[in-house]
Formats: structure tokens, C-alpha cells, sequence
């Protein structure tokens, strides 16, 4: 049976300002050969978030680019409220979202990737779900990139719910917010997949963790091409993001964790006291 097409929701836009109790939130853009796009995503996000949503922030973690991405930004920093941090090296996008989520200092953060196939006005679709979910993802509806782009994605979503058992239908979203204390605890363990985010959401929901997918506008890329999809390329991403997967899932499996199922507060509070009693069994161990 085909699932039904997520469809974007055609209730008005409640444009902030965001509740002050829920937190400020983190908005961290990961950027890598984007100098003709990434002054328009920057001004864009800025524009619509910066005096809406209180206690703001935006940090730009540029990642070894080898075009004019680093001027651009430099710039940029000097004409508006955002943090840059510059690479001289290709970390890849893992590592390099890995390492900008580190300069989050605020409750949530507001990952986006930096093409501006996002619009900054849907933020506030995401925004009503924090006061009940720690992981909001904006579910792309309809996703408008190449077919063999959305046929790709189609099927490892759909692996990735046969073999772990979620719900979950675009896991690997540019668009998502997350508390900062929740990506802080389950980010150092993402590893085996290819891309961050499925690998994490997957680790969020056996975590026990509130997730929820919000369909949002998505639109075809304005200018220039993907960095990381090259047609070249697909079968060695292919491979090791299937590879990835099957790692995981035999790790998954070995740690009983797939017969568990969802961490619950029960788990979590046997899993704590077993970590106390750990500890204070090898205090109270003679010395040798």
C-alpha cells in the first residue's frame, strides 16, 4: 500500500514572536562551495528570525571550500549578527555538523542546509511543536530535486524502516530543530551512516525521544549543484551508505536494543541505577 503524499498545511503562519520560556534557539547553517546562494539563505534567515524568535543566534560553519565561499562570509560577518568559523580542511559533512552544533549555545537548535531549498518563513510550521517534541523535522513536501535524487532518497528511508522498525519517512531532512541537551548526548555517537541526520533520528527514537515530522515547503535549487550528489559518485555513496546501514543494524541487534524497542522512562531509570551501582561497586573494590 502507497502512502499517502504529505501535504503542507494551509493554516495562516503565526510569525512569532516565539514564547521566551521554550528557550532561544541556535540557527546553525553547515556550508561548503556555496558562494553564489549563501548570501541570499543568510539574509533571508536573518531577516525573518532575527527579531522573532528571542534570544537568537546564527553560526556559519564553512567547511574547506574551494571557491569564493570564505570571502563571502568574511564579509558578511562584518555586516550582520552572525558567528563564521572557517576550515582549511575538508571535514566532510558529518564531522563538520558535528563540530557546529558545538558552538550552539542556546536551548534549540535550528539546523538548515545552506542552499536555500528551504524557506526561512517556514521555521514557524516547526515552531509550535517545541512545547511537546524534542525532535521536529520538516518532511519535505514534495521534495523537488532530480528523480534519481528522490528515487535514492525514497528507497533508504525505506530501508531504513524495514530494518529499524520507525515511522519515519524523510530521515534525512535539511530542515530540523532539535533541543541542544539532545543532540549534546546522542551526536558523539553517530558514526556508521553516511548522513547524519537518518543515523541520529533512528538513535533519538530508541533513545525514547519525542519526534515528530512536519511536511514543509521544499524547492528546486535556485543556483549552482549539489556538493556532495555527483552522478560519478552514487554508487560509492550508495555503497557505503547501505554498508552503514547494515552496520548499525548488526550493532543494534547485538545490543538487544531492536528487540527493546524505544528506550521508556522505565528503561532509562534501570539503565541509571545500573550505572550507580557500577560505579560505586568499583569504589568500594580493594586496591590491588
Amino acid at each position: 500500500m502507497f502512502r499517502r503524499k504529505p501535504k503542507v498545511s494551509q493554516d495562516p503562519l503565526q510569525r512569532g514572536p516565539t514564547d521566551p520560556a521554550l528557550g532561544g534557539v541556535s540557527l546553525v547553517l553547515p556550508v561548503h562551495n556555496e558562494s553564489f546562494i549563501i548570501e541570499t539563505t543568510l539574509r533571508n534567515y536573518v531577516g525573518e528570525l532575527g527579531e522573532r524568535v528571542s534570544d537568537f543566534e546564527v553560526i556559519v560553519a564553512e567547511d574547506g571550500s574551494t571557491d569564493d565561499t570564505k570571502a563571502v562570509l568574511e564579509r558578511l560577518e562584518k555586516e550582520m549578527p552572525i558567528k563564521v568559523f572557517l576550515s582549511d580542511e575538508r571535514k566532510g559533512y558529518q564531522k563538520a555538523l558535528k563540530d557546529a552544533i558545538g558552538h550552539a549555545t542556546k536551548p534549540w537548535v535550528f539546523i538548515v542546509d545552506s542552499d536555500y531549498q528551504f524557506a526561512a518563513i517556514d521555521y514557524w510550521r516547526l515552531e509550535p511543536h517545541r512545547q511537546t517534541h524534542d525532535v521536529i523535522l520538516g518532511m519535505k513536501a514534495p521534495r523537488k530535486d532530480p528523480k534519481y535524487r528522490v528515487f535514492l532518497s525514497w528507497c533508504y528511508n525505506a530501508l531504513m524502516r524495514f530494518f529499524f522498525k520507525v515511522p519515519y519517512h524523510d530521515m534525512d531532512t535539511g530542515f530540523r530543530l532539535i533541543k541542544r541537551d539532545v543532540l549534546e548526548s546522542i551526536a558523539p555517537d553517530v558514526g556508521y551512516m553516511t548522513f547524519f541526520t537518518a543515523e541520529f533520528v533512528i538513535r533519538a527514537h530508541y533513545d525514547g525521544k519525542k519526534i515528530i515530522e512536519v511536511p514543509v515547503p521544499h524547492y528546486a535549487r535556485k543556483i549552482g549543484s549539489t556538493t556532495i550528489f555527483f552522478i560519478s559518485s552514487l554508487f560509492v555513496i550508495c555503497f557505503k551508505s547501505f554498508a552503514g546501514l547494515i552496520r548499525m543494524w548488526a550493532d543494534f541487534k547485538r545490543r538487544g536494543i531492536l528487540k527493546r524497542g524505544p528506550m521508556t522512562d522505565e528503561h532509562k531509570q534501570v539503565e541509571q541505577e545500573a550505572k550507580i551501582t557500577s560505579t560505586s561497586e568499583t569504589a568500594d573494590a580493594p586496591a590491588a
